[in-house]
């Protein structure tokens, strides 16, 4: 859906670089919503009313050079059975639909930080592009009762096993196009039409309403993550890249007081007791493409990327 978070930053960069784009929404009013987001001829934005079903892609494919496959479900049920088969099947209908295109030449798959690992503050490991989350295989599957505290890791399931069936379809079916991987931490910044659960989560607080048991994990800013999905369709040396976007860790203590030094006048709620992500990430290939193709010195600082996800509310 290209009103989403990262979908609605990556149509924006695409446009502005020349790029003609195509969305896909399950209904009318929410396609032609994103049309007068984005006012341009070079968008649009075509029905796809469930991606599961087999040749549900075929007519949103036809004739387009790429694909960017970010749809996942994010209800965060605790039900693993309306999760992780939904981004399982929708993740390989598209590719089947992608088989059918001789045009198409490159697919970027939008994964997930947690299909690495799950967040584990206080603990310091390595996360680089080898590293697979194995600690959720008992939540892709589990009889009830379905507790909400199991919402994140059944989510994590779906994103790690969406990951993997891509990555099992391109070595069976051997596609002719390239198929790049995008693995995004928490994202903020700026808010193009919804914020998404994560710069959502930034809104309240800056608000005043803290979810202090959010976990503690790296940040990317959401139009750092926009352009590098965008460098991976076009950047021919990326070839099967798993390409993490990781910034920098951040807690909500760090986050308010950002906010403290961004607006000073402002009261913010007090400082807790948390812990801080201590995992050491890989996360340089990102910053280097960045800086390759536009001439960042690396990823966007967390104080502008808050700054960004709060300037409209």
């Amino acid at each position: 859906m290209p009103s989403g978070f990262i979908a609605s930053n990556f149509v924006v960069e695409a446009l502005q670089a020349g790029y003609k784009v195509r969305g896909t929404a399950r209904l009318d009013a929410k396609a032609q919503r994103t049309r007068d987001v984005y006012q341009s001829s070079d968008y649009d934005c075509v029905i796809v009313p469930e991606m599961e079903l087999e040749g549900a892609f075929d007519e949103a494919v036809r004739d387009v050079d790429a694909i960017v496959h970010m749809s996942s479900p994010l209800t965060f049920s605790p039900n693993p059975k309306e999760v992780v088969p939904p981004a399982v099947n929708g993740a390989t209908s598209i590719l089947r639909s992608a088989l059918k295109e001789p045009k198409i030449r490159r697919f970027v798959f939008t994964s997930s930080s947690t299909a690495t690992s799950l967040p584990t503050p206080g603990k310091k490991f390595k996360i680089d592009k080898n590293s697979w989350n194995t600690e959720v295989d008992s939540f892709v599957d589990f009889p009830p009762p379905y507790k909400p505290e199991n919402a994140f890791k059944v989510y994590a399931a779906s994103k790690t096993k969406a990951e993997l069936a891509v990555w099992d379809f391109m070595k069976t079916r051997k596609p002719k196009f390239v198929i790049n991987f995008l693995l995004p931490s928490v994202n903020i910044g700026r808010v193009v039409d919804s914020p998404g659960e994560t710069g959502g989560l930034v809104i309240a607080a800056f608000h005043g309403d803290v979810r202090w048991d959010f976990y503690p994990q790296y940040m990317v800013d959401v139009v750092d993550c926009a352009r590098l999905h965008l460098i991976a369709l076009i950047d021919e040396s990326l070839q099967n890249e798993r390409i993490l976007a990781f910034n920098v860790p951040f807690n909500w203590n760090v986050i308010l007081e950002n906010f403290r030094e961004l607006f000073p006048i402002k009261t913010f709620p007090n400082n807790q007791p948390q812990e801080s992500d201590l995992s050491e990430v890989d996360n340089v290939l990102g910053a280097k493409l960045l800086e390759k193709w536009y001439g960042q010195k690396g990823y966007t600082e967390l104080k502008e990327s808050l700054r960004q996800n709060v300037e409209r509310v």
